[in-house]
């Protein structure tokens, strides 16, 4: 039970430190390097969530136990954060995806605007005499 929760603390540790550059990543817009960190960051998840299940298949029967213990009081510690950092960067996206997608709605607009206009083929020189 200890080296379960010591690799759920580690694997932890490892998601708030790659959530520590999302900041920066949403300055700079670089829509290859947000990937690069959703795909990675999608990595981390899955290996703690395959840690998690281990551990909640052996918790439940020494809850009273562990849930005193310092390793597992660190881990929830470190789930606290998490679900604190998602409330703090959830709005923030939220609102870059909104932006995004009425700047992409304009953008699509003023497509639709151009490509409506057509200029009128010229006309061949047409000289007009005047009386007098």
């Amino acid at each position: 039970m200890e080296a379960c929760l010591k690799k759920s603390i580690k694997q932890y540790r490892q998601i708030l430190d790659h959530a520590e550059q999302l900041d920066h990543l949403l300055i700079k817009s670089d829509p290859e390097e947000l990937r690069d960190y959703t795909v990675r960051l999608q990595e981390l998840q899955d290996e703690a969530g395959m840690n998690d299940r281990i551990f909640l298949e052996v918790f439940p029967h020494n809850s009273d136990a562990w849930k005193d213990h310092p390793l597992f009081q660190e881990r929830t510690r470190l789930l606290e954060q998490i679900v604190e950092l998602n409330h703090l960067l959830l709005p923030r996206i939220r609102g870059m995806m909104a932006v995004t997608a009425h700047e992409l709605s304009q953008i699509k607009g003023g497509r639709v605007a151009v490509a409506g206009y057509h200029q009128a083929p010229a006309q061949p020189n047409q000289y007009v005499r005047g009386v007098g």
